[in-house]
């Protein structure tokens, strides 16, 4: 339909609908999905992808962002079943926001309790490879902004493969006193690694310009969103009952504390600031020159 001349008098309904926010009845009951659709980056085929509202845009193998949030706990998911890509219904049997009991939304948990799931036990899983391994996996939830276009606020899924990787960032930022709110943080993948193994690295600084928006984006709805702290709007009840600390988002959250994953090393111990007080990080002339030119 693209170059389609619209006719005036169906041009004035379709601008009435943008002004009232009203959708048609008959275009709604097909094309809207009965849970809201949250915006979000998937990581299939190891390519970033922007999901929103059905529509994926592919960005390609790496992807500057800023994190503006992250959930306090220790996230889980079950699959019953093996993963069929041909499958209507991909949606786990189980999963926790907060680590600590099913979801509301979830028809028939597992288990009453996170800490007492038989599913949560390390060794429930074999891996190929022969280690040890749990049938609920561990994740975290990132709140993300792209760097280029802070704007619209992504949910962030950090599968276990990629935890440890994201503890030692954050140890990194830490150890010269960075929010990770404050740095520029390249996504990418581990091109060793035979599935899509998240990678997290400092490409620069939010410049000062920007800095306001972000520390808005903390304390927003669509973070705490993201993060799966608050349920959509249009969702009803909050899908979980966090704990009052996990209602503001927290970027700067330690995650070594918590519920790391027990079949993953935890991360070294954070050492003192050393000298420079920065990280020596230079960011692109490109990335930053795109960055300001977004809030002249």
């Amino acid at each position: 339909m693209n170059n389609v001349q619209v006719p005036a008098h169906i041009a004035a309904r379709i601008a009435e609908r943008n002004k009232t926010g009203v959708k048609s009845s008959l275009a709604d009951s097909i094309v809207t999905t009965s849970a809201p659709s949250v915006p979000r980056i998937s990581i299939r085929a190891g390519k970033f992808r922007l999901v929103e509202g059905g529509v994926e845009t592919v960005v390609g193998d790496k992807l500057d962002a800023i994190i503006v949030g992250v959930n306090p706990r220790v996230s889980k998911v079950f699959y019953s079943k093996a993963f069929d890509p041909a499958a209507e219904d991909k949606r786990p049997a189980c999963f926790s926001n907060d680590g600590l009991r099913p979801d509301q939304t979830v028809e028939s948990p597992a288990n009453d309790s996170c800490a007492n799931c038989p599913n949560n036990v390390l060794g429930s899983k074999i891996l190929p490879s022969g280690a040890k391994s749990k049938m609920c996996a561990d994740q975290r939830h990132l709140a993300v902004v792209p760097a280029a276009d802070p704007q619209k606020v992504y949910s962030l899924t950090v599968p276990v493969s990629a935890m440890r990787a994201l503890r030692e960032y954050f140890t990194e930022l830490a150890n010269y006193n960075i929010g990770p709110e404050e740095a520029i943080t390249q996504l990418g993948f581990d091109e060793q690694a035979s599935y899509p193994r998240l990678l997290f690295k400092q490409n620069g600084y939010v410049p000062e310009k920007a800095l306001p928006l972000v520390d808005t984006l903390l304390l927003s709805d669509d973070t705490k969103i993201a993060i799966r702290t608050m349920a959509p709007k249009s969702a009803g009840p909050a899908l979980t009952a966090p704990p009052a600390h996990a209602q503001v988002a927290a970027p700067k959250v330690s995650i070594q504390d918590d519920e790391a994953s027990a079949y993953d090393e935890p991360a070294p111990a954070s050492k003192p600031a050393e000298q420079p007080a920065v990280a020596p990080v230079k960011q692109s002339e490109e990335l930053e020159m795109k960055l300001d030119s977004l809030f002249d």
